[in-house]
C-alpha cells in the first residue's frame, strides 16, 4: 500500500493536472465565439486559478467594452510581469474608459515598470484619463512617479491638481508603509504648500505628524491650537496612529489650556491611550463647569461614583429663572423653596411648573413636603398643548401616605409602580422634608425616598420618549401646598 506521503504528493499533481487542463479549457471559451456571459465567467474563474499562461487571451479582450473589466479583474489577481505587460502594451491602443481602466489596473498592480508609459498620459490633454494616471502614480510610489506628481501639484491645469493632491496622499502612505517615513514627509510637506483644497493641506499635515512620530509634536500642539474643529477632529484620528506617553503628554497639555469645545474632543482621544494620568484628568471633568465637558467625561469613563458627578443647582432659591409657569397665582418662592398652591383658597385644577430645559438622563435631588396635598416631580415630561396638563412620569407624594415613593404616568398610562404602603409609613415623614431622589438612564428608571428605594422600572415601550422637561405639581382640589427645594440636577451620558 502507498504510504501516506506518496498519496499526497499524487493528488497534489492530479489537482494540478486538473488544474493545468480547466485553464486551457477557459482559455479555449475566451478565444471562441462562446456568448459573452460565458466569457465573463471563465475571466472569474481564471482569476480564481491565477495562471498567468491565460494573460495573453485576457488582454484580447481589454478593448471590449463588455468584457474588459472582467479581462482586468483577472489580470489584477492573477499579477507579476506578464500581466503588467499586457496592461502597458494596451495603453497605446486604448481611450476613454477602457483606457482608464488599465490605467487604474497597473496602479493596483503597482507595477514600476508602467510609469514611463504613463507619465505622459499625465502630462497629456485627456484630463480624465490624466486624474487617473496620478492616482496609479501614487499607488506606484517609485521616484520617477514621485517626481511626476510633485510637478503637477504645481503646474498641472488647476482643475487635476485636487487629484494630484490625492496621489501624493497615496504615495505617501505607500512610502510609509514601505518603512521609508522620511520620503513620505518629503511629499507631505511639498502638499501641503501647494495651491489644493485646505482639507487636502490638513490630511497631509496630519499624515507628516504621524510620520514624524514624537519629532511630529510641535506639528501636533499646532493642529490642536488652530482653534477649528475639524482640524482638531482629524489631528486627534491621526494621532490614533501615535503611541507612546509623549503624544499623551501632549494630549494633556492640550487638555489643561483648552476651551470646552475641545476639551470635548480631547476626552475620548485621550481615554484611547488607556493611560493612567489620560483617566485621572478625563475623572476631574466630570466636575467640569461647561455640561458638554461632564457628559463627555462621563461618557468615556462609563459607570463613576456619585461623589464624583456635579450636581448642578435648577432652582437659584430667589427667582424663577430656567422655569416657566403660571408664577402669578400658582407658584411663588417663599423661604429659598418653590411653593405650589395656597391654603387660603381652593385649587382650580392641576398646574405644572416646569423647566425650560429638558434632561435624558440624569440624576434629580430635591427636598419636598406637602401640606394637605397631592403633588409630585414631573420628569421626562411634555407640555399638554392646549392645556395645563403634561404627559410623563411623576415622582409621586401626598398627605395621606399612600403615594410617596410611587411612580405615575401622568396623563398617559397612570399607577405603574405602588410603593408598599406599610413601607411607606415607615419613610415618609408627613408635616417635615422629605429627600426625593430620581434616577434616569436609559429605559431604567428608578426612585429613592429619605435614601431607601422604592421604584426600579425598565421601559418597555419603545414610544415613550426618553426626554422632557422636569415640572413641579400642585394638585387640583381643596386649599393645599406643595414645597420643593435644593433641586440639584447631575446630567448622566
Amino acid at each position: 500500500m502507498p504510504s501516506r506521503a506518496t498519496m499526497l504528493t499524487l493528488a497534489i499533481l492530479l489537482s494540478a493536472t486538473a488544474a493545468a487542463d480547466e485553464t486551457q479549457d477557459l482559455i479555449g471559451v475566451l478565444r471562441s465565439d462562446a456568448s459573452t456571459f460565458d466569457k465573463s465567467q471563465a475571466c472569474q474563474r481564471l482569476a480564481a486559478l491565477g495562471d498567468e499562461q491565460a494573460v495573453p487571451a485576457l488582454a484580447s479582450l481589454l478593448g471590449d467594452e463588455q468584457l474588459a473589466a472582467y479581462a482586468r479583474s483577472a489580470l489584477e489577481v492573477i499579477g507579476g510581469a506578464k500581466a503588467g505587460a499586457a496592461l502597458i502594451e494596451a495603453l497605446g491602443r486604448l481611450d476613454g474608459n477602457l483606457l482608464i481602466g488599465a490605467i487604474n489596473s497597473l496602479g493596483v498592480l503597482r507595477d514600476a515598470k508602467a510609469v514611463q508609459a504613463l507619465v505622459p498620459i499625465a502630462r497629456g490633454d485627456d484630463r480624465d484619463a490624466a486624474c487617473a494616471t496620478l492616482e496609479a502614480l501614487g499607488r506606484i510610489a517609485t521616484p520617477e512617479a514621485r517626481e511626476t506628481l510633485l510637478w503637477a501639484l504645481v503646474s498641472a491645469p488647476p482643475d487635476r491638481r485636487p487629484a494630484a493632491a490625492e496621489a501624493c496622499l497615496l504615495c505617501g502612505d505607500r512610502l510609509v508603509a514601505l518603512g521609508r517615513p522620511a520620503a513620505a514627509v518629503k511629499v507631505y510637506d511639498r502638499l501641503r504648500q501647494a495651491d489644493v483644497p485646505e482639507h487636502l493641506r490638513l490630511a497631509a499635515a496630519c499624515r507628516t505628524m504621524v510620520a514624524r512620530q514624537a519629532a511630529g509634536l510641535p506639528l501636533l500642539a499646532e493642529l490642536l491650537g488652530s482653534g477649528d474643529p475639524a482640524t482638531v477632529a482629524m489631528a486627534l484620528r491621526a494621532v490614533r496612529e501615535m503611541p507612546g506617553p509623549q503624544v499623551t503628554r501632549a494630549l494633556l497639555d492640550a487638555l489643561t489650556t483648552a476651551p470646552p469645545a475641545l476639551q470635548v474632543l480631547l476626552i475620548p482621544a485621550l481615554a484611547e491611550r488607556d493611560d493612567d494620568q489620560a483617566w485621572a484628568a478625563i475623572r476631574a471633568l466630570v466636575a467640569s463647569d461647561d455640561r458638554d465637558v461632564r457628559l463627555a467625561a462621563l461618557s468615556a469613563l462609563g459607570p463613576v461614583d456619585d461623589s464624583l458627578l456635579r450636581f448642578v443647582p435648577l432652582f437659584d432659591g430667589r427667582t424663577f429663572d430656567g422655569w416657566e409657569g403660571d408664577t402669578e397665582k400658582s407658584f411663588r418662592i417663599e423661604d429659598g423653596a418653590i411653593v405650589g398652591g395656597t391654603l387660603n383658597a381652593p385649587i382650580p385644577r392641576n398646574e405644572f411648573l416646569c423647566t425650560t430645559g429638558t434632561y435624558a438622563n440624569f440624576i434629580l435631588r430635591l427636598e419636598c413636603k406637602v401640606v394637605q396635598a397631592n403633588g409630585g416631580i414631573q420628569f421626562r415630561s411634555q407640555r399638554v398643548p392646549d392645556s395645563a396638563e403634561v404627559s410623563g412620569y411623576q415622582a409621586d407624594m401626598d398627605s395621606g401616605n399612600r403615594y410617596w415613593g410611587c411612580l405615575y404616568d401622568e396623563s398617559r398610562r397612570g399607577m405603574l409602580v405602588q410603593f408598599d404602603p406599610a413601607r411607606i409609613a415607615r419613610l415618609a415623614k408627613p408635616d417635615d422634608w422629605n429627600a426625593y431622589e430620581i434616577r434616569c438612564e436609559g429605559q431604567r428608571i428608578r426612585l429613592f425616598l429619605n435614601g431607601e428605594q422604592t421604584v426600579d422600572y425598565t421601559e418597555s415601550d419603545g414610544n415613550i420618549p426618553v426626554e422632557g422637561v422636569i415640572g413641579l405639581q400642585v394638585h387640583g382640589g381643596p386649599p393645599s401646598e406643595t414645597w420643593y427645594r435644593n433641586l440639584t440636577l447631575a446630567e448622566l451620558p
